[in-house]
């Protein structure tokens, strides 16, 4: 488990090469999207190999979202629910990449395959990133359950707080 959190940290480390060029609208501070159900949507991965997160599934799956600045409190994140759950749910990274011009994507792309052996999706439209309404320079988590159905969302680092949150949310689910 803390191999993972080690991966998952290399992974992320790699997203601080990454301009934070995202923009998003305030969101309000009771998020209307817990409750509904999540879209399915494809992103494709540092090595351009598309992934699908669709319903249902067969773990809780935590979405892990982040620009560059958000990216850097994912590590902590990773490392304390790997090591409460381990491989009873599933954590997906997805980079936010909106407004990365496309002659330098290749660049990224080339960098997080040499050096980030997870996969990592690549929002590079900001789509998904708009679809869970998320904010700028913080890592936005999302757990949804088997069905799709979001539990929950926190945004910001780890704290006593966000950790009981998420950790409610996921054990519900469990």
């Amino acid at each position: 488990m803390v191999r993972k959190a080690v991966v998952w940290f290399l992974c992320i480390a790699l997203l601080t090469f990454i301009p934070s060029l995202t923009s998003h609208a305030s969101v309000p501070e009771t998020d209307t999207l817990i409750g509904g159900r999540s879209r399915s949507f494809t992103l494709t991965d540092q090595y351009n190999r598309p992934r699908t997160i669709a319903f249902p599934t067969d773990k809780p799956l935590v979405l892990m979202l982040g620009d560059r600045s958000g990216s850097e409190q994912i590590e902590p994140w990773v490392r304390e629910l790997y090591q409460r759950y381990g491989d009873s749910i599933e954590i997906q990274g997805i980079a936010i990449l909106r407004g990365v011009p496309a002659p330098i994507r290749p660049i990224i792309r080339s960098q997080l395959r040499s050096r980030a052996p997870k996969r990592v999706l690549l929002d590079w439209d900001g789509t998904v990133a708009d679809m869970y309404h998320c904010q700028r320079d913080v890592c936005n988590i999302v757990v949804l359950d088997r069905q799709g159905r979001i539990s929950t969302i926190v945004r910001g680092s780890v704290s006593a707080e966000r950790t009981r949150l998420i950790c409610q949310a996921l054990d519900r689910l469990r």
